[in-house]
């Protein structure tokens, strides 16, 4: 991450989409809970999880590597 202080926030948009396949805008969560009830629920927010993590540019940090490379 290009700074230490980054930051983000995840929201939650309830959308319904009706017989015409017109989406509406029900609500929007600040706080939306990530629980999974469902197999489609799992699928869903997981993905979407792993899609925010990529829009920060959040990369897998390799403990191993770092403390080698401070040996060197």
């Amino acid at each position: 991450m290009p700074y230490k202080n980054n930051c983000f926030e995840l929201l939650g948009f309830d959308v319904l989409i009706d017989q015409e396949l017109k989406p509406w805008l029900m609500e929007v969560n600040l706080s939306p809970s990530l629980a999974c009830d469902s197999p489609i629920d799992l699928k869903i927010k997981h993905q979407c999880f792993l899609d925010t993590l990529n829009l920060i540019c959040l990369r897998k940090y390799d403990r191993k590597r770092d403390n080698l490379n401070k040996m060197k």
